[in-house]
C-alpha cells in the first residue's frame, strides 16, 4: 500500500526537503522569498522546486514582480500530494486525524475503546484513514504513515511508560509493533510534545517561533518548541515538568484533581471526558480548585519563564479554555519580582491560551511528525 509513495519521497534530495518545509509554512510563496528564507542561491532554489514539482509535491504558478529583479514564480504546495494519520491515546480517550500536506485536517474521529487495546486501536486508526481517503477520492498510496502520541514518558526511543490505564501500551516498541501490524511508517511521540506541534501548526503557537505548550490533562506535561523545532531532550522526555510540583512542596494541578474537587462539592461526572464536555465555570468546586492550584500555576510559569526564555507559554491540553483563561489572567507573573537594573528588566515572555480544540492538538501534531520524518527532515 505504501511502496510507491515512499520511493517517491525517499528520492527527494535533502536540499529539496528543506525547501519543501519552507513552502509548506507559507502554502504559496515566491522563489525570491525562498531564497531569502533558506539562504540558498537562486539556482539551488530553482532546481529544488523543479525537483519537487516532478515529484508532484508542489506546482509552479503565475509570476510576480518583486523589486528590481526578474519576476518570480509563485510556488504552491499540493495539498493532496501526501497525507498522514495522527493517533492520540490518553487514559480515557483516543482520537485520530487525517492531515494533508498543506497542514489541513481533512477528517477526524474519536475511536475510544474500553481498556484502550493497542491492536484494536491501531486497526481502527488505519481503517479510518483508508475510509477517509476513499471518501475524498484519494489513492491509498498517498498515505505516508501514522504518528502515535501516547500519554507517558519514554524509557527507550519508541517505548513509553504510561499510566496504569494504558497497560497495553506500556514498555513495548510501539514503532516496530505498529509498523509491522499496519505495514506503514510509524513515529512515536509523547502526547504533550505532539500537542505542542499541533498548536504550532494550526493554533496560537503559529504566532511564535519559540514556545512552551503546557498540557493539562489527567496528568501534566509540556512540549517545547525552539525556533520552530521540537526540543525532545536526550531521552525524549523534555517537558516532563509534573515532578517540579512535589519537589517544591506544591499541589499538582491536573484534571483528575479538578474532578475530585468537583465531586467533593456535589458535582458528579462519569470521567474526565464527561467533565470536559459538560464543564460549567459556575459549578461549585471550581473556585476551590483554583484557590488551591493557582499558586502552582504561577510558580510553574515563573520557572519556565526563567529557564526557557521562550516567546510564549501556552496553557492548553484538555483544560477547559474558559478555565485556562482565568488561570492565565490571574497568574503572578515574575516581572514584578525580577531585578530592575538601570531601569530595565529582561524582555517579557507572553502568557497565552491554546486555541485548538482540546482533543485535536495531539493527533494533529502526531500526524505532522510523519511529514517531518518522511518529507521534511
Amino acid at each position: 500500500m505504501m511502496k510507491g509513495r515512499l520511493i517517491k519521497a525517499a528520492g527527494v534530495s535533502v536540499r529539496a526537503r528543506t525547501v519543501l518545509a519552507a513552502i509548506r509554512r507559507h502554502g504559496s510563496v515566491s522563489r525570491s522569498v525562498l531564497i531569502r528564507e533558506t539562504g540558498l542561491s537562486g539556482t539551488a532554489i530553482f532546481r529544488a522546486t523543479e525537483e519537487l514539482e516532478v515529484a508532484g509535491l508542489v506546482r509552479a504558478g503565475a509570476t510576480v514582480a518583486e523589486g528590481r529583479g526578474q519576476p518570480s514564480n509563485i510556488i504552491h504546495i499540493v495539498p493532496d500530494a501526501a497525507f498522514a494519520l495522527g493517533l492520540s491515546v490518553m487514559t480515557d480517550r483516543a482520537d485520530v486525524a487525517l492531515l494533508d500536506l498543506a497542514g489541513c485536517v481533512r477528517a477526524r474521529a474519536e475511536i475510544t475503546m474500553p481498556g484502550m487495546p493497542r491492536g484494536d486501536l491501531l486497526d481502527a486508526a488505519a481503517s479510518f484513514g483508508t475510509g477517509a481517503l476513499s471518501s475524498l477520492g484519494i489513492e491509498p498510496d498517498r498515505l505516508n504513515g501514522l504518528g502515535i502520541a501516547v500519554a507517558g514518558f519514554f524509557v527507550a526511543p519508541d517505548m513509553v511508560n504510561p499510566a496504569e490505564e494504558l497497560e497495553d501500551w506500556a514498555l513495548v516498541d510501539l514503532r516496530a509493533d505498529a509498523s509491522r501490524r499496519l505495514t506503514m511508517p510509524v513515529v512515536v511521540e509523547n502526547i504533550a510534545s505532539a500537542a505542542a506541534l499541533g498548536e504550532r501548526l494550526l493554533g496560537v503557537g503559529s504566532r511564535y517561533a519559540s514556545s512552551c505548550y503546557v498540557n493539562v490533562a489527567s496528568g501534566f506535561g509540556a512540549g517545547i518548541i525552539v525556533d520552530g523545532v521540537l526540543m525532545r531532550g536526550r531521552h525524549g522526555n523534555a517537558g516532563e515538568i509534573a515532578g517540579l510540583f512535589p519537589m517544591a512542596g506544591r499541589a499538582t494541578p491536573n484534571l483528575a484533581t479538578l474532578r475530585a474537587c468537583l465531586a467533593d462539592h456535589g458535582v458528579s461526572t462519569t470521567g474526565i471526558a464527561d467533565m470536559v464536555a459538560r464543564f460549567d465555570p459556575a459549578w461549585p468546586g471550581v473556585e476551590a480548585w483554583l484557590t488551591e492550584h493557582q499558586p502552582s500555576f504561577s510558580y510553574l510559569f515563573g520557572v519556565l519563564r526563567r529557564t526557557l526564555d521562550c516567546e510564549a507559554l501556552i496553557l492548553g491540553g484538555r483544560l477547559p479554555r474558559v478555565l485556562a483563561r482565568r488561570i492565565v489572567d490571574a497568574a503572578e507573573w515574575p516581572e514584578t519580582t525580577l531585578t530592575d537594573r538601570r531601569g530595565t528588566r529582561a524582555p517579557m515572555t507572553l502568557l497565552d491560551v491554546a486555541s485548538l480544540e482540546p482533543d485535536l492538538a495531539g493527533p494533529l501534531g502526531a500526524a505532522s511528525l510523519v511529514f517531518h520524518r518522511t518529507l521534511f527532515d
